[in-house]
């Protein structure tokens, strides 16, 4: 008789239902193989520890999304934002998996550190498609600044929809955030990370001026407390030394 095979949506939603129902602690890999119809060793062959089932299709995913940024032909920030939503919609299309997991992860922290995990190899992986993608042999500041950004966006939205799974326009607030992200990256990405367009061109007490042509923007830096006079002293100084 061939042995069962399950897909990995079933085998990780009779261990969320599992985990849910009994505890994570308390469920066995005996109790998920019996639920599944498959094998306990076949189980682990396959999938390893409880932790990694739990999160085992996002190790599909993973590899999905990377295969994605290496075929896209579209610019560097739109192939990232597009994979950003392929992340994305690998939660919201399956609530079923996707809220009683965040509960969990919510409830034991070894499950929190695993999440984390997975948030970094996702945030690798966009700094290295963005570094290759401007010329740089390794992430620079502004690579690494735009994919932190991207996965923050992302899990800004992702956690006020796993609160409230059944609102609506969690694509429209995706869109929205993944925009902004966009146009705060244009000038760190067409700068390519290094000197040239979109350079520091002066540096006063208030803060640093970047830009290009005839745009310039400020960031101002000033002690907590310090007064109006102070702050456009400061700010003064700043774009004198620009001029």
């Amino acid at each position: 008789m061939a042995p069962t095979r399950v897909s990995t949506r079933e085998a990780v939603l009779a261990a969320v239902r599992l985990f849910t129902d009994e505890g994570f602690d308390s469920t066995t890999m005996d109790g998920i193989a019996a639920a599944t119809g498959v094998s306990r060793r076949s189980l682990f062959r396959r999938f390893g520890s409880k932790e990694d089932l739990l999160f085992a299709e996002h190790d599909e995913l993973f590899e999905t999304v990377v295969r994605y940024m290496e075929a896209s032909p579209e610019s560097p920030m739109t192939t990232v934002v597009a994979a950003a939503r392929l992340v994305f919609q690998g939660y919201v299309r399956d609530p079923e998996i996707t809220v009683p997991r965040y509960r969990l992860v919510r409830a034991h922290p070894r499950l929190r550190d695993r999440e984390v995990a997975m948030t970094a190899r996702y945030q690798a992986a966009f700094s290295r498609y963005l570094s290759q993608s401007v010329g740089g042999d390794r992430p620079s500041l502004e690579v690494e600044v735009v994919a932190a950004a991207l996965i923050a966006a992302h899990n800004h939205v992702l956690r006020g929809w796993l609160r409230e799974p059944d609102g609506g326009r969690v694509w429209e607030r995706f869109d929205e955030a993944t925009a902004r992200v966009a146009d705060l990256a244009a000038p760190l990405l067409d700068g390519g990370g290094s000197a040239g367009a979109g350079e520091a061109v002066g540096v006063g007490e208030a803060g640093m001026v970047h830009g290009t042509g005839d745009e310039r923007v400020l960031v101002a830096v000033y002690p907590r407390g310090a007064s109006t006079a102070d702050l456009l002293r400061r700010v003064s100084e700043a774009v004198e030394g620009d001029r």
